[in-house]
């Protein structure tokens, strides 16, 4: 069985600020069937370029549980560096950047069964539906767990390294894959104790016949009606079709 996975991101600042200022980041690695994507913490030193690094990392080479630690090692290396000569920019970047990390792979057997495996740092999410029903979630299950301190992995040695969560299932074709960074995956599960439908919604702003306009006008009608804190926000969105659909 042939799968194609059909794959939509979209992205937007936290009001007030530049696309250039979006501390999310997201990588799509569609030939090898990983994705991933990192929140900045805005109180680390470039953390949003940390962010596209580590992600970015994860799509190029998967980590397993027992190479977890000497992965975020060899991606340390690969850590924004500053060419300044302020005392206090050296100061910040001594102390490091800092993000969260949420990545996924697929993978389809000669027998056409196809499992996943997920790892997170952190507190952005992965949500999977099948027939419009959510079947998985993943490391978050309620909304009191996500906090102003989430784990998060630093650029630097010196900072301590969470023990990341590793989860694995198996997909369907048409199945849905949600990966949504925190602000996002939090509005997620409040709505869905509300029986709100946020898959429907996520939906509508997120699949390819919508721009990605529609999904920074959504966001800011989620923010001016206070069901969303503002912040950075990212959805990606993956879709398991039959490889004749995607002709």
């Amino acid at each position: 069985m042939s799968v194609v996975l059909d794959v939509q991101v979209r992205t937007t600042p936290k009001a007030g600020n530049t696309d250039s200022q979006n501390e999310d980041a997201a990588a799509i690695g569609s030939k090898v069937q990983r994705f991933a994507i990192a929140d900045g913490a805005s109180e680390g030193w470039q953390s949003g370029p940390w962010a596209k690094v580590l992600a970015t990392a994860f799509v190029r080479t998967q980590p397993e549980p027992q190479t977890f630690v000497d992965w975020v090692n060899s991606v340390r290396d690969l850590a924004p560096r500053t060419e300044s000569t302020s005392w206090y920019a050296e100061q910040k970047a001594a102390l490091g950047s800092f993000s969260t990390l949420l990545g996924i792979s697929f993978d389809t057997s000669k027998e056409g069964q196809i499992k996943w495996r997920a790892v997170a740092v952190g507190d952005s999410c992965l949500f999977q539906f099948r027939g419009g029903k959510l079947i998985a979630q993943f490391p978050i299950e309620s909304a009191s767990d996500f906090t102003n301190r989430p784990q998060l992995i630093g650029s630097v040695e010196m900072n301590e390294l969470p023990e990341p969560e590793w989860f694995a299932g198996r997909a369907e074709l048409r199945d849905v894959f949600y990966l949504l960074t925190d602000a996002l995956a939090e509005w997620f599960v409040l709505s869905s104790n509300a029986n709100e439908r946020p898959g429907k919604q996520l939906d509508q702003v997120t699949n390819v016949s919508q721009s990605k306009t529609s999904f920074a006008d959504w966001i800011k009608s989620l923010r001016e009606t206070k069901v969303l804190r503002n912040d950075d926000c990212t959805a990606v969105r993956i879709e398991l079709l039959p490889f004749q659909d995607s002709l």
